[in-house]
């Protein structure tokens, strides 16, 4: 490996593995004498280290035919750690030059009294230690000779001169920086599936209905919702359009469309309309005047395209994919009307939900290593539990409070995991999953006449990853006809 990353080219390099570092040169002079030992080539070549994760150096001194001994032209490598001692030629004017085994760039190269600092050592004596990508390179003191195990015995022993720190580069994505890199588009995406979750809920929970008729028993509403999900912070902007057809006193049915006119989403992540938010609804009452009993029946359907960049952490790579996020939402309330003091409507309701929101699996690209992602796929049944109040502030102004709580009887929410790097694990996607969530809702309707009505309600619900809460506003204006 180290021929091939620091010798590219030669074709007689030879290779030596201690401690996990592996030493190499192509020159001749080149040798082995103890298990933790090197000699240098005896001409002006280089000798190549190279270490675990394939970061490497080169090491070269303008000391020529100096001949091998313990005191000279000799490396060693202790048994334990990532240390590697030198003396690199003979005498203090010996030219020290180190430099990176992958890109070719000089660390650094100077006479060694120049690199030694005020200490005036003679013997051009070195002390490397490295340790996540990054050498140190040290100045040691008046070595008397590098042992057969690798260690340095001195004539006189201070305190290592630091000549420089160095980040090597690297031979590819390391799996530690990856998998740091995933944590953190995980912990972006679940804005992504909050928001996808929040914009289905409050879609089939009463909000987008349709139910101010005229004489021909049709209704239609045109409105905008804008909601905000944070931590991280996300918002989205939909124009929204309801319609409703009253099929008897005590049936009505409808649909809606909502289109998304702009996600803002968490750093690295884009979204797209591909299918906007569509769904049907029918409200069954048990009276005309909405008293008693009602039964309400809704789904909800949306995909968008998410480009997602993940963030370079260290080694790891931009990696860049586009996939499809796809939700459905299945919804039965029922509640019962009564009236309080003959003005107040209080409506207790139990409700039922089915939530399915599934990211497609996807290849990376524009990166040497790309990153495989697996389908990622949250499943939840829900019930929720609240009542709703209407209280008349005018003759045309009516207050409309709601609370509630809902409850995950079921939860399925698979992993975050990629693949294309050794080493990568998969990630929990709901590790601070809340499964009891509170709602609350309140709003104002204001009726212009019989058949016009404008509303504007605001909406909080607390989302079941990582204790986040979404508000959402929405105004909007229902004619019937």
């Amino acid at each position: 490996m180290a021929a091939a990353l620091g010798l590219a080219g030669s074709a007689h390099a030879v290779s030596y593995t201690v401690a996990g570092i592996t030493v190499s040169s192509p020159d001749a002079g080149f040798s082995q004498p103890s298990a933790n030992t090197f000699y240098f080539p005896t001409g002006a070549g280089t000798t190549t280290f190279t270490f675990g994760d394939g970061r490497g150096f080169t090491l070269a001194s303008d000391e020529q035919n100096l001949g091998h001994g313990t005191s000279r032209n000799i490396v060693g490598i202790p048994a334990a750690g990532n240390a590697i001692n030198a003396i690199a030629g003979f005498g203090g004017a010996s030219t020290i030059t180190l430099r990176d085994a992958l890109s070719g760039a000089t660390l650094v190269s100077d006479n060694y009294f120049n690199l030694i600092g005020p200490n005036g050592w003679f013997a051009p004596a070195l002390s490397l230690s490295y340790l996540n990508g990054t050498l140190t390179a040290y100045a040691v003191g008046d070595t008397q000779r590098i042992n057969a195990d690798g260690s340095i015995s001195y004539f006189v022993q201070d305190a290592p001169y630091l000549i420089g720190s160095y980040l090597l580069f690297s031979a590819g994505p390391s799996a530690i920086d990856t998998q740091a890199s995933l944590q953190l588009t995980g912990q972006r995406l679940r804005s992504v599936f909050d928001s996808a979750i929040i914009a289905t809920n409050f879609a089939n929970m009463n909000t987008y209905d349709c139910d101010v008729f005229g004489e021909n028993g049709w209704c239609v509403s045109g409105g905008v919702r804008y909601t905000n999900v944070n931590s991280p912070d996300a918002q989205t902007t939909s124009a929204v359009v309801v319609a409703g057809y009253k099929v008897s006193p005590t049936l009505r049915i409808g649909g809606f469309l909502d289109q998304g006119l702009n996600y803002d989403m968490p750093m690295g992540i884009k979204m797209h309309n591909k299918i906007p938010l569509l769904g049907v609804f029918g409200v069954w009452n048990q009276n005309a005047d909405e008293q008693g009993w009602q039964v309400k029946l809704a789904n909800a359907y949306q995909t968008n395209e998410v480009d997602i960049t993940r963030e370079v952490v260290g080694t790891s790579e931009a990696g860049m994919g586009s996939t499809d996020l796809t939700m459905k939402s299945y919804v039965g309330v029922v509640s019962y009307a009564l009236t309080y003091n003959e003005q107040t409507l209080i409506r207790p309701y139990l409700a039922l939900r089915y939530t399915k929101v599934e990211q497609d699996g996807y290849t990376e690209t524009g990166v040497t290593t790309p990153l495989t992602f697996a389908p990622l796929t949250d499943r939840s049944t829900t019930a929720l539990l609240g009542v709703k109040l209407d209280q008349p502030l005018t003759p045309k102004t009516t207050l409309k409070v709601s609370l509630g709580i809902e409850h995950d009887l079921n939860r399925d929410v698979d992993t975050y995991s990629a693949t294309g790097v050794t080493g990568l694990t998969a990630e929990s996607f709901s590790n601070t999953l809340d499964e009891t969530r509170p709602v609350a809702a309140v709003g104002v309707d204001y009726a212009i006449s019989r058949t016009q009505v404008v509303k504007a309600d605001v909406y909080y619900q607390q989302q079941p990853f990582q204790s986040t809460g979404s508000t959402t506003g929405y105004l909007n204006y229902t004619v019937g006809f």
